[in-house]
């Protein structure tokens, strides 16, 4: 019981963190704001450039769990080196 209070506690944190940096909760909206840092160009851009990454994949409307990939995808590969945090 004492290890699942510890989990609870750490989620609740990581929920928090994440909607400080992000003011948002949809990985969708992660991946947009990195991407936008990442080439220092206006959002337009990134949004372009990411609905054209999924549209190739044959995915017209991207789930949550779909940018969430993406996401953690660019992030292990360095897309975002230039990224502060």
């Amino acid at each position: 019981m004492k290890y699942l209070g510890i989990i609870v506690v750490l989620g609740v944190a990581a929920v928090i963190a994440t909607f400080a940096r992000y003011e948002s909760i949809d990985p969708c909206e992660w991946l947009e704001q990195d991407m936008t840092r990442a080439l220092g160009m206006p959002s337009v851009v990134a949004q372009a450039r990411i609905r054209a990454g999924f549209m190739l994949r044959g995915i017209v409307e991207p789930t949550s769990r779909e940018c969430l990939e993406d996401w953690w995808r660019l992030k292990a590969e360095g897309e975002f080196e230039d990224d502060p945090y």
